[in-house]
């Protein structure tokens, strides 16, 4: 969220008090803007200026490539796939019972157990979610300590698939579509449901 700094004028800043994904992305646009500007100047020659560092175009590239990627994706066809993967992932049946005891150290390690074990893919926003559980325990006391070793296996697999069960039946597929444009590893996750072919 941007908030004012300083008095109101046409001089004033806008900064950022907050620390989330889309200041990422607005941070690294800002960088890929500056890298093309100071790399070219309007009569197309190199511009390296003194005491300045200048980006490569490998890096330029890179630190561009998501806010690209964003521009060349149809979005309605990204819309169908979302409606296609949610309709595909609401008829996976959610399994019954447990098949035993499950070591993990984290949430995002249970998540990929629990799939290997019951052979079905986890939604994507059960994925995004464990990672977002992992990362709140950045800088706590028991940060390091292995996740079995606080809670019982069976409550944090029963925790997985009553998500997974709100996931799979009430996620709106535009949200879906929304959240994978601004994730260029989306697919990683989809193609386990809706496998993509190769053009």
């Amino acid at each position: 969220m941007l908030r004012h700094h300083g008095a109101n004028s046409y001089k004033h800043m806008l900064v950022s008090d907050s620390e989330t994904e889309s200041d990422n992305k607005l941070s690294t646009l800002a960088v890929a803007v500056a890298g093309e500007s100071r790399r070219r100047n309007p009569k197309g020659k190199r511009n390296n200026g003194k005491g300045k560092k200048s980006l490569s175009a490998v890096e330029a590239n890179e630190v561009a490539r998501p806010f690209r990627s964003n521009q060349t994706v149809d979005r309605d066809a990204l819309v169908e796939l979302a409606k296609k993967y949610q309709e595909r992932m609401k008829k996976i049946p959610l399994p019954a019972g447990h098949v035993g005891e499950v070591l993990f150290a984290n949430w995002k390690g249970l998540a990929q157990n629990l799939k290997r074990f019951y052979r079905q893919p986890l939604h994507y926003l059960t994925y995004k979610l464990c990672k977002e559980w992992d990362k709140s325990r950045f800088g706590s006391e028991d940060e390091w300590q292995p996740l079995n070793t606080i809670m019982n296996w069976r409550d944090a697999e029963e925790t997985i698939w009553k998500i997974e069960t709100v996931h799979r039946t009430c996620t709106s597929p535009i949200h879906l579509a929304m959240l994978w444009l601004s994730d260029p590893e989306y697919h990683v996750i989809v193609s386990e449901v809706i496998p993509f072919r190769s053009s």
